[in-house]
């Protein structure tokens, strides 16, 4: 029999008030290897597993990308062993036993915005996190705003993590000068899972 633990977080102190955080919009942003990331992918797995029957989404800009990226890490470093989760690669999904759904996708073209666009049983998301949020356009963004509307939970949740970007870019104009998002901020220095000689 298998003994393995499921996957265990343990977040840190700069981590917890984005995970706790209800706001409709939240940006992650800052250098690299500061742990923004896990946030969003923990978060997006606390809320389906806590919410049964929810619809969740997480994109990058080209879903060809994500294989050996956000879903490889979502798959083995958040969900893990926890036998309530099902990974179906085919379907572009993950699946849970209270019948909450992980689907993953891009915006990408025609086809691929297609898809996103008709996510859902009846359409409408519960929480969505982009990756690498600088690549998609305001356009993109918008359209996953128009879809922000699950039902049945009290709150839902846009997601975003970039490494930050020219102040000229849609995401600094609109979310932190706009005031549009709550912004979190984190430095590699920040996590203390980072190797000791990492820069």
């Amino acid at each position: 029999m298998d003994t393995a633990p499921i996957s265990v977080f343990r977040p840190l102190p700069w981590q917890i008030p984005p995970l706790l955080n209800v706001d409709p919009v939240l940006l992650l942003t800052g250098s690299a290897g500061g742990g923004k990331s896990r946030v969003c992918a923990e978060k997006v797995h606390a809320y389906l597993k806590k919410y049964p029957g929810t619809m969740g989404l997480m994109m990058r800009k080209q879903r060809q990308s994500m294989t050996n990226s956000t879903v490889l890490f979502f798959e083995r470093t958040v969900v893990g062993n926890d036998p309530l989760v099902k990974h179906y690669p085919s379907k572009f999904r993950f699946e849970y036993a209270n019948g909450s759904i992980l689907a993953y996708g891009g915006m990408d073209g025609d086809e691929q915005k297609e898809q996103i666009r008709s996510i859902g049983s009846q359409g409408g998301l519960h929480i969505c996190w982009l990756e690498e949020a600088n690549r998609f356009t305001e356009e993109d963004y918008n359209e996953i705003l128009a879809r922000m509307r699950g039902t049945g939970v009290d709150w839902r949740q846009v997601l975003l993590s970039t490494n930050p970007d020219a102040p000229m870019h849609w995401i600094y104009r609109r979310l932190i000068i706009g005031a549009e998002a709550t912004v979190f901020y984190s430095k590699a220095v920040d996590n203390t899972y980072n190797p000791n000689d990492y820069a």
